[in-house]
């Protein structure tokens, strides 16, 4: 008989990948998978994820004391509600008492993040900036952002703090995706990137965009937007350290070092400006399903040792 094994599982999903990994209580990585999104839940979300994970609990003789599920969504402050998901096939309906039901299933507490603070803890961990003050800018579909603070990721009153991609500093002719006009995600996104692509041919492939067109007055623009938005979020929060990724950064011929200068340029001087780092996000396609285990296993691990077996929320 194999060694049992005391873990914790983290879910990243995505409107066209879900991601898990199994985390031990030590923290190491027993096991990452991913599958498409549309046929990993098309029996429901609940079947779909408990029927996974159960088969993954088997062969890896493992026992689950917690889950940590990331959703591209507006999670509530209670970590169990998801109060939108704009880029997922999923229904209203399917959301409902969603923790609950997983939670019941499984036999194990489960809470629900938002992905973009999953992608911040694993680089905060990678960096080793647990007990650091630490922002994370990811600008790919949408302008993501994430503070971590006090050792774990600030989600404000209500649950949704960070929404730097939704301050109204875009085009106020253009609606946002999330309904209000102007925010900065309609200038300074990969969203806007490809419709300014799309406007008429050309003879590079948008991921080549940075290669062929970055000094085209509408890319530089939309780098002035994120440099000018992220100093305003270093001049409001004074971090130790700033993290920089997401699809648009990973880009070829990404200009990271403009970026930062163009930063650097509206940070309030002598400080933050003389004292804030500047670091590169890991671009591991399961950052954010590591996150979600290691958020899980600092959420479960005290609860797991002084309880005999698996804790469930009452």
């Amino acid at each position: 008989m194999h060694q049992q094994h005391n873990v914790v599982a983290g879910v990243d999903m995505g409107a066209t990948h879900i991601r898990l990994c199994l985390q031990t209580m030590a923290g190491e990585i027993l096991h990452c998978e991913k599958r498409r999104t549309a046929q990993a839940i098309e029996g429901g979300v609940v079947a779909g994820i408990t029927g996974w994970l159960e088969a993954l609990f088997e062969q890896h003789n493992a026992r689950c004391y917690g889950l940590v599920m990331g959703f591209p969504a507006l999670v509530g402050k209670d970590k169990r509600t998801i109060i939108s998901t704009p880029n997922l096939p999923l229904t209203a309906e399917a959301l409902v008492g969603l923790a609950e039901q997983l939670e019941s299933a499984l036999g194990c507490p489960v809470e629900f993040s938002r992905d973009v603070n999953l992608q911040l803890s694993f680089d905060v961990q990678e960096n080793s900036l647990t007990d650091k003050e630490v922002l994370g800018a990811y600008l790919g579909t949408g302008m993501g952002f994430a503070i971590w603070l006090n050792g774990a990721p600030w989600t404000g009153a209500h649950g949704v703090a960070g929404e730097l991609g939704h301050i109204p500093q875009g085009d106020m002719q253009q609606n946002c995706g999330c309904g209000n006009p102007g925010c900065l995600e309609t200038v300074c996104s990969g969203l806007a990137l490809r419709r300014w692509y799309e406007q008429q041919p050309r003879d590079y492939e948008l991921g080549e965009l940075f290669i062929h067109a970055l000094n085209e007055p509408f890319v530089q623009t939309l780098l002035d937007h994120a440099a000018r938005a992220i100093a305003t979020s270093i001049n409001l929060f004074d971090p130790d350290a700033v993290i920089l990724g997401g699809g648009v950064m990973d880009m070829p011929a990404f200009p990271r070092e403009a970026l930062i200068a163009a930063t650097r340029r509206h940070v309030r001087r002598p400080l933050p400006w003389e004292a804030v780092r500047f670091l590169s996000a890991s671009s591991s396609s399961f950052n954010g399903a590591q996150g979600a285990a290691a958020l899980a296993r600092s959420r479960f691990t005290l609860q797991s040792v002084a309880a005999p077996g698996p804790v469930v929320h009452g």
